[in-house]
């Protein structure tokens, strides 16, 4: 199994590449600015390995949701997000996905809803997708347990970065929970939303609990 992070351009999440032996997936292309630039960045870094099997999204908003569509018609595969951030993806929805603050349109997308614990076959491995609301309803991470990565979206925008949690459908106790939930698994590889993949057990455990720390004294 291969798990590759390509930086996003300007306002983009990072794009997440993972193959199996049989399969790949993509998770969070970003926005629609660069959509034919992530492409041929995805396709060549698979090079000969397995084809992309589907689309996989941490969460509704523009900057990691926006170009799913463009994705998703070129290659034919579905774009899979939790089932709260369904109808905003449909709908193109500006105001939860958060699009009317890049002065975007939000592409009405096709998607199909996940739910916390659904499994991905990679052949080789397989993706969970965990749900973790609190920065959006629908945020998701996903869990590779086989290689001890989590690529966690904006629930770890970055490294000292706390999530936000004051945008639509955002909620402050659910973020903390979720964060807390990040700190009971085994993680090698933290792949955070926006900035660089931390690696290391103690050192991710160390930048989680300082998540916790500071999204406790924001509760109390």
């Amino acid at each position: 199994m291969r798990v590759v992070r390509l930086p996003g351009i300007h306002h983009d999440a990072s794009c997440v590449v993972v193959s199996g032996e049989q399969t790949s997936f993509v998770v969070d292309p970003g926005t629609s600015w660069y959509q034919s630039n992530v492409l041929e960045r995805v396709e060549t870094n698979l090079g000969e390995r397995p084809a992309v099997a589907g689309i996989l999204l941490t969460h509704r908003h523009y900057d990691t949701a926006g170009g799913a569509c463009h994705l998703s018609e070129h290659w034919g595969v579905p774009v899979h997000i939790h089932r709260d951030g369904v109808a905003a993806l449909a709908g193109g929805d500006l105001f939860t996905t958060w699009a009317s603050r890049f002065n975007s349109d939000m592409p009405a997308t096709e998607v199909t809803a996940l739910d916390g614990g659904d499994m991905f076959d990679l052949g080789g491995g397989r993706i969970e997708a965990l749900h973790s609301p609190g920065h959006t309803s629908d945020s998701t991470v996903f869990w590779i347990e086989e290689k001890g990565v989590l690529i966690a979206g904006d629930l770890i925008p970055r490294r000292g970065n706390p999530s936000r949690w004051d945008l639509p459908t955002g909620c402050l106790p659910d973020l903390l929970e979720s964060v807390e939930m990040a700190l009971d698994l085994e993680i090698d590889t933290l792949v955070p939303g926006h900035g660089d993949t931390i690696r290391g057990t103690a050192e991710i455990r160390a930048e989680l609990e300082q998540h916790q720390e500071a999204l406790t004294a924001c509760v109390e």
